[in-house]
Parts: structure tokens; C-alpha cells; sequence
């Protein structure tokens, strides 16, 4: 196939045009930048499974409702920036990621780095953020300790794909159907 190419005018002469010529100093200035913070959002609303698999504490609903405080551990600048690190985030505090337990600790998840991971916030993350998240997690949490589902179930859902257990338990929950009154 005969590769096409196009010409301009310039000044009476014919040109081949060069790439990125109509790009600003400042916009291929801002592209680097962009490209050099890359690492920074580079995982997606799901932490990467080789550096947050998911780990369990107890697989017993009783062990586990109740005592999720119990068993969280102090989140000291050392833990947080190791956690950080392995997402290639830099150390300190930011406050557009919350440090997260993957399996939620009123799920009897563990409270060690591999179930740990930076989880965008609502400020970064308009829909599959911490928020929506916590509100999976309470949801859960109820429904384990109520006895509405297994714990291995519920801890499966988080390990696997917390935004599919979303659609599953919080959005396709049967919402109370409201009679109309008389007239």
C-alpha cells in the first residue's frame, strides 16, 4: 500500500508538514509533565493484584463481627510510605488516596501490607472511589453479621473485584416497595 502524504503551501514552495509544529512551547512542556507524573495515577480503581492480593485474619463470622478495631493497627508514616512506595506513589501524606484495607477488617481481613493498598478518594475518582467503597463495606458488614451472607462469600467479592460486588450487593439490593396511599 503507497503510503499518502500531504503538502502545504508555503510561500509558493511545497512542504511536507512536520509533526507537532502547531503545539505551544507550554502545551508540549505540559504533555511532559504529564507524562513524568504518569506513575502517580497509573493503577486503576482495583489495586494491582500482585501487590494487594487480599489476606484473611479469620474466616469466622463471630471472630470477625464486632472486632474489626481490634485488629487495626496504628498507621504510622513508615507503614504508610511503604505502601505508598509499592505503588510508586511518593512518601508522605496525600490526601487524594486513602490507605485501604482491601478486605475490609469487619470482613475479617488482615491488617497486614498485602491486604493494604492507596485507594483513590471522591476528589480524583468521581464514581468507583473510598466512598463508594465504604458504603460496600458497611452494607457487607451488616449482612455478614446479620447472617444474609457467608463471610468467605463476602471476603471472595472484596478479593476479587470490589466494583463488581458493588453492582452485585449495593446497587442490585431490592429497594422497599412503597404502597401508594388511598385517596
Amino acid at each position: 500500500m503507497k503510503r499518502r502524504e500531504f503538502v502545504t503551501h508555503v510561500g509558493g514552495a511545497v512542504a511536507t508538514p512536520k509533526p507537532f509544529r502547531h503545539l505551544s512551547l507550554t502545551t508540549v512542556v505540559t504533555f511532559i509533565a504529564l507524562l513524568a507524573a504518569a506513575p502517580i495515577c497509573a493503577f486503576e480503581n482495583l489495586p494491582d493484584k500482585t501487590l494487594t492480593g487480599g489476606s484473611v485474619r479469620t474466616g469466622d463470622r463471630d471472630a470477625a463481627c464486632g472486632h474489626a478495631r481490634e485488629s487495626r493497627g496504628r498507621m504510622n508514616a513508615m507503614r504508610r510510605d511503604e505502601i505508598l512506595k509499592r505503588y510508586g506513589l511518593p512518601p508522605g501524606t496525600h490526601p487524594d488516596y486513602q490507605i485501604d484495607h482491601l478486605i475490609p477488617l469487619c470482613l475479617g481481613g488482615s491488617d497486614d501490607s498485602s491486604n493494604l493498598w492507596p485507594q483513590p478518594r471522591r476528589s480524583i475518582e468521581d464514581t468507583w472511589n473510598a466512598e463508594a467503597k465504604d458504603r460496600l463495606e458497611h452494607l457487607m458488614c451488616r449482612m455478614v453479621c446479620d447472617g444474609q451472607i457467608g463471610i468467605a462469600a463476602a471476603q471472595e467479592a472484596f478479593a476479587t473485584d470490589w466494583i463488581a460486588a458493588y453492582h452485585t450487593y449495593y446497587e442490585g439490593r431490592k429497594k422497599p416497595h412503597r404502597e401508594k396511599p388511598a385517596p
